[in-house]
């Protein structure tokens, strides 16, 4: 039975790929109690043989970690760490010195005590170009980075709110676009100065000066039977003395509505299934039954007014001319429950928290949790804890299991040579 150390484990999208691989888990990390609740529910085997750590992982002391969790040093066979993504979200301003872009450094701080054979780092696609302040940073330069990307973001929220009152003028768009030149002038200074290190660029080196060898994939999670189009990629380090090559799991599932490059992948001769559609995932709910997790929302009667306006696999940007006055909101509202989903189809990657989750195929209601999950590839009888919003957040968040799944089998092969 293999080992896996498991870091911002969230609700355990990750976990469950691995734990159906046959990994046995020696430690699980999430400062959020909702998550490791919800984890632990699902999972309750963990509580005999995993150390199960709560703290926020900047916390976590790599001085007597070893012994915590009862290994020698080198012993492990992976350590997988879907690290907080915010930082690097193509959604936000993208702040370089967001210190949510930094927990890298800690994850391969962990990864240096531990030494295993194996290092996973599972992110966004905007990691792929994303920049961060480098150490050698002045305190003066990083204060003044902070105070533009903070002002940016209170303009964001005063324009959200003019925006539904339709109040916006002028004189307000020329303050945001005086805003943001102050903003490209600042990376244009960093950028001439050297004050900005690519994050990817950033982890391969680190790991290099570690003794591993690192290679990165964009992984779409539709390509191994999730219902849903999202894009992650996988940072994958392997220790220098294992010769064998870790080869990323090759799709299973492919149609032309998903656009990832194949690029890497030695796809001759496979057959591909056809992706696993939102009328698919979502049949496998029992409507009738009971669920905390399958209650609809109450949408106010101007808001489902405006869902009925919306047709299947359309978003409410398209159809604004259509739609009475009374209903019309902005069309930059581009994402969420503006947006119907295809049930034919598969749905794009589910954003985080319930006012950003599509409408239902067929109903006029954003889809619930259960179906969230279910469109993500969670097991049908998964539990989640904590408030409506958050049950939501958790899921938009957590590493769809298909996925995991595929990585873990691309982990079995590799350590199956070693051994």
């Amino acid at each position: 039975m293999y080992t896996i150390f498991e870091t911002f484990v969230g609700v355990g999208g990750s976990h469950i790929g691995f734990k159906n691989k046959g990994f046995k888990t020696i430690y699980v990390n999430d400062n959020n109690e909702d998550c490791l609740a919800t984890l632990i529910l699902n999972n309750p085997e963990l509580q005999g043989t995993a150390y199960i750590d709560n703290r926020s992982i900047l916390d976590v002391s790599t001085s007597d970690l070893l012994k915590k969790i009862k290994m020698k040093k080198k012993s492990l066979d992976v350590c997988f760490g879907g690290i907080v993504c915010k930082g690097f979200s193509l959604a936000g301003e993208r702040s370089p010195n967001d210190e949510r872009s930094y927990f890298y450094h800690k994850q391969i701080e962990l990864v240096s005590e531990l030494m295993p054979k194996i290092s996973i780092i599972e992110n966004v696609k905007g990691i792929l170009n994303a920049k961060v302040l480098s150490a050698k940073t002045p305190k003066k330069i990083k204060d003044e980075v902070d105070f533009i990307w903070q002002e940016l973001e209170n303009y964001k929220g005063k324009k959200a709110d003019l925006r539904k009152k339709d109040k916006i003028t002028k004189s307000f768009e020329s303050e945001g676009e005086v805003l943001r030149q102050n903003k490209e002038k600042m990376l244009v200074r960093l950028e001439k100065e050297g004050y900005l290190v690519s994050v990817l660029d950033d982890i391969h080196d680190i790991y290099q000066k570690l003794g591993y060898k690192v290679k990165y994939q964009v992984l779409n999670t539709a390509w191994y039977g999730a219902s849903t189009k999202r894009e992650r990629v996988i940072i994958v380090a392997v220790r220098n003395d294992i010769k064998e090559e870790f080869l990323f799991p090759v799709p299973k599932f492919l149609d032309k509505t998903i656009t990832t490059k194949l690029t890497g992948f030695n796809i001759d001769g496979v057959k591909f299934k056809k992706p696993i559609s939102i009328n698919e995932a979502l049949s496998k709910i029992n409507y009738k039954k009971i669920d905390p997790d399958n209650i609809a929302m109450q949408h106010s009667p101007k808001t489902v007014s405006r869902f009925k306006c919306i047709p299947e696999g359309r978003n409410i940007s398209d159809m604004m001319d259509g739609v009475p006055d009374d209903l019309k909101i902005s069309k930059f509202y581009s994402r969420g429950n503006t947006m119907r989903l295809n049930g034919n189809s598969l749905s794009p990657t589910l954003v985080p928290g319930h006012s950003n989750f599509p409408i239902h195929p067929k109903e006029d209601r954003s889809i619930t949790v259960r179906e969230a999950a279910c469109i993500t590839g969670f097991p049908i009888d998964y539990k989640f804890v904590g408030s409506h919003t958050k049950r939501c957040e958790h899921v938009g968040n957590a590493v769809p299991p298909p996925l995991a799944e595929a990585i873990a089998q691309s982990c079995i092969d590799l350590l199956n040579k070693i051994k």
